[in-house]
């Protein structure tokens, strides 16, 4: 598959396919003419990386769990439950300093004393 063909499949455009790449995130093959085919595992990783990067992951922070994976390590399915978990442990703390900004925000909206001004 070319890559105009999986970005479609993917939903994403070619130029973010191109970024993977550089990342070092996806291989393609390259073919005789130099164009990038994308077999059906390499649309499924980058399907994977496209999903951790919506979820809030950095190309930076996927690079090791990748290639702990594509190296086969022993343990290396653990490591990436352990990286995801403490995203999801970073994200529960963002949460929770936006909920507490909110209420903040929200009592100087409804406290007339502290909001002091309409502007």
């Amino acid at each position: 598959m070319r890559i105009q063909e999986a970005a479609r499949h993917l939903g994403v455009s070619a130029r973010v396919l191109r970024h993977y790449e550089a990342a070092g995130l996806i291989e393609p093959q390259r073919i005789s003419n130099g164009y990038r085919s994308y077999s059906a595992a390499e649309i499924e990783r980058a399907a994977w990386v496209r999903d951790l990067i919506a979820s809030g992951f950095s190309t930076r922070e996927l690079r090791n769990p990748l290639r702990a994976l594509e190296g086969g390590r022993r343990g290396a399915r653990v490591n990436c439950s352990a990286v995801m978990q403490q995203k999801l442990d970073q994200i529960d703390r963002a949460i929770a300093v936006l909920r507490k900004r909110r209420r903040a925000l929200s009592r100087r909206l409804t406290e007339p004393d502290r909001g002091r001004s309409n502007t």
